[in-house]
């Protein structure tokens, strides 16, 4: 009698998992050339047809979404975590979010044991994915996982295969330029940190473009490196800020967590804000309505972001019909730490 071939037969043959030829036969995620087309020869030598109950039966759904982020202490990845346990809810998903305190190996360890949870998909928010410069390592990582799962970056794509949606990060810096050139400041400084990643790159390039373009008098001693993301980074950057000969009249944080370090620590020394120098920070989180003044800062419409996020996610076409690479737009949150001079 000739024996029926199932799934387990071709995926025995092919060398791969029954998970991998389930998800070539339903497109549901990328695969590689060579696995796609070693398994669609079996396929056609075989005439392997699925039917409906074993498809059903192989390709199951969790109805869970994974999301791994940088740093859990950060207010941005809350925010954005938030955001899309809200959206998932409403789309029937639950979420699951591990930390991976920007080390490469907890990044291996999480997204190993995120996909040991089989999730419907991982979105993958900060850390090695973020490098101006691409790791060899974590990109052969996450090639291997994406032959089981479904993999969004909620950060550029770093990619073939793994759909990208990002923080527009030179019109957010655009932004904050504009802002502060309509209250009438021309000597703006600059405090961030995270030199190897993209998105600091782009506001540094921005912020010296912008610089140029409108002939703005500038020291590079108002461009200050702090060592994080933090708020102690930010009073570390203030500091520094404080022993430059001249002030600037309008001071940039990194994001939120570091402008309100920049906000104490001016607070502390007695210099007065927006009086004396206005501050304003970037992701607008909680930590902004928190401070003291409350900081005007450059906001992102996260449940857009977070739909966006999803809608990549649990897509149910080839992957190569998403677009590799879409950004959030952003806006400018007024509070009380900036005045017109």
């Amino acid at each position: 009698m000739k024996k029926n071939i199932t799934i387990y037969d071709i995926a025995k043959e092919a060398g791969v998992s029954p998970a991998t030829v389930s998800r070539i036969l339903t497109g549901a995620t990328a695969v590689s050339p060579a696995k796609r087309e070693r398994v669609m020869e079996l396929i056609e030598k075989y005439h392997f047809r699925p039917n409906a109950l074993a498809r059903a039966l192989t390709v199951t759904q969790s109805h869970l979404i994974g999301m791994l982020v940088a740093d859990s202490g950060n207010p941005y990845y809350i925010s954005v975590f938030t955001a899309i346990e809200n959206e998932a809810f409403k789309r029937g998903y639950a979420t699951l979010m591990m930390n991976t305190h920007s080390t490469p190996s907890f990044e291996i360890a999480m997204l190993t044991k995120l996909r040991e949870l089989q999730p419907d998909a991982i979105i993958v928010c900060g850390g090695r994915i973020d490098l101006e410069q691409p790791d060899p390592a974590f990109i052969s990582l996450l090639s291997s996982v994406r032959e089981s799962t479904r993999l969004i970056a909620g950060s550029r794509c770093p990619m073939p295969g793994v759909p990208g949606i990002a923080i527009d990060h030179r019109a957010s810096m655009e932004l904050a330029m504009k802002h502060l050139m309509g209250l009438g400041h021309r000597e703006i400084g600059f405090i961030y940190t995270g030199i190897p990643y993209y998105g600091t790159q782009q506001r540094l390039a921005r912020f010296r473009e912008i610089i140029q373009e409108r002939q703005l008098p500038f020291r590079e001693e108002w461009l200050i490196h702090v060592p994080a993301y933090d708020a102690a980074s930010g009073r570390l950057g203030a500091e520094k800020l404080l022993q430059c000969q001249r002030l600037p009249s309008a001071i940039l944080g990194m994001n939120d967590m570091v402008s309100a370090g920049i906000l104490r620590e001016l607070n502390h020394r007695g210099v007065k804000v927006p009086e004396d120098i206005s501050v304003i920070g970037f992701d607008d989180t909680f930590v902004s309505s928190i401070t003291s003044p409350e900081l005007t800062s450059v906001s992102y419409d996260y449940q857009l972001f977070a739909s966006m996020l999803l809608d990549a996610a649990l897509y149910t076409g080839p992957i190569d019909a998403l677009p590799s690479d879409q950004l959030v737009p952003v806006f400018i949150t007024e509070r009380n730490s900036c005045r017109r001079v």
